[in-house]
């Protein structure tokens, strides 16, 4: 469960990296697993230019990605990714994540500036 704002400017962030490689099976990225932390914006591009890619977000509906193209979410609070990639290319994942808070923005601020 997230429990954060998608734009709380007060939160620490920093961008990790995930490569899918080419022709593997579904794969999920799971950020709180991975980076104790949740993605607040992700960018998908399919590196394959000739075959699909698809993915969901958060459990939602499938997209799919044409080959080559890309796709930028921001402003999201994203738990999860699940990336199926084409048969000869990889998919890469640039995802901005800030840690999960267990205060609110109001009590870091009032902690910070006293």
């Amino acid at each position: 469960r997230v429990t954060v704002k998608p734009n709380d400017t007060t939160a620490e962030s920093t961008f990790v990296s995930d490569i899918v490689a080419a022709g593997a099976a579904a794969t999920t990225i799971h950020y709180p697993t991975l980076y104790r932390s949740i993605a607040v914006s992700l960018a998908i591009k399919n590196q394959d230019a000739a075959n699909t890619c698809s993915f969901s977000v958060n459990g939602q509906p499938t997209i799919t990605l044409s080959a080559g193209s890309d796709q930028n979410i921001n402003g999201q609070n994203i738990v999860s990714v699940q990336v199926t990639p084409g048969a000869a290319g990889t998919v890469d994942l640039l995802a901005q994540v800030t840690p999960m808070y267990l205060s609110t923005e109001r009590a870091r601020f009032a902690r910070d500036r006293g």
